[in-house]
């Protein structure tokens, strides 16, 4: 889990010193959002409320402290790991489901999306701090949450039968 944590971490564009203050990465931060998704489902939700569950607080309580922007990033990436594995799972659903054409157009978007997201993403580094806390990491919280989030529905609409 560490392993995956440092790479989300690099892929963030953040220091593995920031890795300290997120590594509370684990079971019970997927957790949060396991159940937050399973409530989604449930009720018919897309599950956009799943998104910032584990960031937003740890973000919270990273405030005022030293070196507070560089916590923020790590808080961000900490979720940013659990959104990875849950479009790498999703990605996998997809596949199950067999579509060949559904299939392709999922592989060609994915192999251009960490690019887009990474482009965009990057102005939020720009900005002043604590407008978007986290900035760019923050960022890419959010746009891997919603990409994970729309395959997660696709996954399950190509399985269903």
């Amino acid at each position: 889990m560490k392993l995956k944590l440092a790479a989300a971490l690099l892929a963030a564009g953040l220091p593995l010193a920031s890795m300290a203050f997120a590594q509370g990465t684990g079971p019970a931060d997927a957790a949060v959002i396991d159940t937050c998704l399973k409530t989604a489902e449930e009720t018919g939700g897309f599950g956009g409320a799943c998104v910032g569950l584990v960031a937003d607080p740890c973000i919270k309580a990273a405030e005022g402290t030293n070196d507070d922007v560089a916590k923020w990033r790590a808080c961000a990436a900490r979720e940013l790991a659990i959104w990875t594995q849950k479009t790498n799972e999703a990605l996998k659903k997809v596949e199950a489901g067999g579509f060949a054409d559904v299939i392709k157009a999922v592989k060609d978007s994915q192999k251009t999306f960490a690019a887009s997201r990474d482009r965009f993403c990057v102005v939020f580094d720009k900005i002043e701090p604590g407008m978007y806390k986290g900035d760019a990491s923050y960022c890419r919280l959010r746009e891997t949450a919603n990409r994970s989030l729309s395959l997660i529905k696709l996954g399950a609409a190509v399985n269903e039968h």
